[in-house]
């Protein structure tokens, strides 16, 4: 029997896949350093909060994980290469020799290749995170204690090494301390203050609002005092006392402002937040900008952020992503890949199989 999902985080989800998408469409700003601050900190809480790892066998566990995020990684990363060369062939770019081949080359190696590079990170999170448990025998206290000395390494590596390491195992270091927040709130253990947090939908949204609002300003602080912005947690993830706190902060306010706002209209395209990850920077994006509206892209590009008419544009090309992307998830939702975006098998495949079985 499959877990019943809980509307307000696939909510959460899709809209925080929503933000992510427009803050990449959009250009260096206190805007982005607001949206970064807490946009990929928030799937890291998001996912923690749904984590199962009571009463599992470490095996079954691995193999959920592996089909959840790294065959999707391989997957969708081989039609992000695909989709990459048509959209060069498209605009009249020319494609370098050996481009598959070294595209394909990449997605194996995955070092912050498109933006389907958060999906090992996220699996190594709750690879680590489901050690954890099993060390600490369950104790949250313990897992906590254990994912703060992780992020100490994190830190640590970050301050020697300004590199991203095979499959972003750098991120995880980060993300497991973010994926562990999203499994002690949301445990029996916590359920009080959860339930004091969520329960009432009016208290969830102002104190999410509180939240948020705390964020922003401490991101322009932030934005102000080192111009730059959080981006997948090295390199610019300094200084960690305003950062990691303000990650926690704005994605614990941005989760409740979704549980105040919550509805199944916005939580069921949660199931195509995979394809809006891989394609909206390979394919959406220069095709909106090169060959839908190029005219209107050469006006406003030079445009400050603030701008109405540049909002404007990228709200579009935002909502045209949403769109054409949405196509293209069904496409592989109703096919034999269905499995890249963790959907199974439509059950039309499955008859003709079982009808040539009976032939």
């Amino acid at each position: 029997m499959k877990p019943k999902r809980i509307e307000y985080i696939d909510v959460a989800k899709f809209l925080a896949m929503i933000l992510v998408i427009f803050a990449h469409g959009t250009k260096e700003s206190s805007f982005v350093a607001f949206a970064f601050a807490f946009h990929l900190p928030a799937f890291f809480i998001l996912n923690g909060m749904t984590l199962k790892v009571d009463n599992q066998k470490f095996g079954d566990f691995l193999a959920k994980k592996l089909k959840r995020y790294i065959i999707p990684m391989f997957g969708l990363g081989i039609l992000c290469v695909l989709s990459d060369s048509f959209v060069k062939w498209l605009l009249n770019n020319p494609i370098p020799d050996h481009f598959l081949l070294i595209g394909i080359a990449n997605v194996i190696n995955q070092v912050r290749l498109f933006a389907i590079w958060f999906l090992p990170a996220l699996f190594f999170t709750d690879i680590i995170l489901f050690g954890f448990h099993s060390l600490a025998k369950g104790k949250l206290w313990l897992m906590g204690i254990l994912s703060l000395l992780l992020l100490g390494i994190g830190i640590i590596f970050n301050q020697f090494h300004n590199v991203a390491l095979v499959w972003n195992f750098d991120a995880a270091l980060f993300g497991t301390t973010f994926t562990y927040i999203g499994f002690a709130f949301h445990h029996q253990k916590l359920s009080r203050l959860y339930n004091f947090l969520t329960k009432a939908r009016l208290r969830a949204l102002i104190i999410g609002v509180a939240l948020l609002t705390a964020t922003y300003f401490i991101s322009q602080y932030s934005y102000e005092i080192n111009h730059k912005h959080l981006e997948m947690f090295h390199r610019v993830y300094i200084p960690y006392y305003i950062t990691l706190p303000n990650a926690i902060i704005g994605s614990l306010g941005f989760i409740l402002i979704c549980r105040g706002i919550t509805n199944p209209i916005l939580a069921k395209p949660v199931e195509m937040n995979l394809a809006l990850l891989a394609f909206h920077q390979t394919l959406t994006f220069p095709i909106f900008r090169n060959k839908i509206c190029p005219e209107w892209w050469a006006n406003v590009h030079r445009l400050p952020i603030s701008d109405l008419n540049y909002i404007l544009f990228t709200s579009t090309m935002t909502l045209f992503s949403v769109a054409l992307i949405a196509v293209i998830y069904l496409a592989i939702k109703y096919s034999p890949l269905s499995i890249i975006v963790n959907q199974p098998l439509a059950g039309f495949y499955r008859q003709k199989t079982t009808d040539v079985n009976n032939l």
